[in-house]
């Protein structure tokens, strides 16, 4: 797993936000926003409608997180973590394939995390609240792809694929984005009426990754 370096210059694990992440009144309004966002989506999601599907004072929140955008920010650094591990297991599973699968493969299991984790990816990627400069998010959703630049890299040197290294990285996590972003809206759907949305992304990767130098 990737690693962020904290403010008080400690080494944590991709996804550690500021706050006691074990207390269990903490990670049952996590779960509370979590199905709560997957239902409404994270923006129209409020503190005391959490507090009360969690089962807790209207107060607890804002105990714990601080305000609606810190418990966002918390759900954020949370997904990220996520991400990290399963990009890193299914690296994992497709060592043994050659460089472009295992760069579809990447691609492939970004946009399966968003369809399994809508809430996290609206929190980590798509709310106002956690696109403003956030310098501690920021990184970690850069730790959170650091595997895919290295795979890139890997990919590179055995010589399958040609080009600047950084623009690819750049190319695939564009490319893996929006088509995750397309999958959580249910707009991949009106591509092919008989095909589910994760195949018809893996499709539309797979003719982007042939395209690559």
């Amino acid at each position: 797993m990737s690693e962020t370096t904290t403010p008080g210059g400690g080494a944590s694990s991709v996804g550690s936000a500021p706050g006691p992440p074990g207390a269990p009144g903490r990670a049952a309004l996590l779960r509370a926003m979590e199905e709560l966002a997957r239902e409404q989506g994270v923006n129209n999601v409020g503190l005391r409608e959490v507090a009360r599907h969690a089962g807790l004072s209207h107060a607890a929140p804002t105990h714990f997180f601080g305000s609606r955008e810190g418990m966002i920010r918390a759900l954020a650094f949370e997904g990220l973590a996520l991400l990290d591990d399963e990009l890193c297991t299914a690296q994992e599973r497709a060592a043994h394939l050659p460089g472009r699968e295992r760069l579809v493969a990447d691609s492939v299991e970004f946009v399966a995390f968003a369809l399994r984790h809508p809430a996290h990816f609206d929190a980590m990627f798509r709310t106002p609240s956690s696109a403003q400069g956030d310098e501690l998010l920021d990184r970690a959703r850069l730790a959170a792809l650091d595997g895919l630049r290295a795979l890139v890299i890997q990919v590179h040197d055995s010589g399958a694929i040609d080009g600047d290294v950084e623009t690819t990285f750049l190319q695939l996590c564009a490319m893996s984005h929006g088509i995750a972003s397309l999958a959580v809206d249910g707009l991949l759907h009106g591509f092919d009426a008989y095909a589910a949305a994760d195949d018809v992304a893996e499709r539309i990767i797979r003719a982007q990754v042939a395209q690559l130098p």
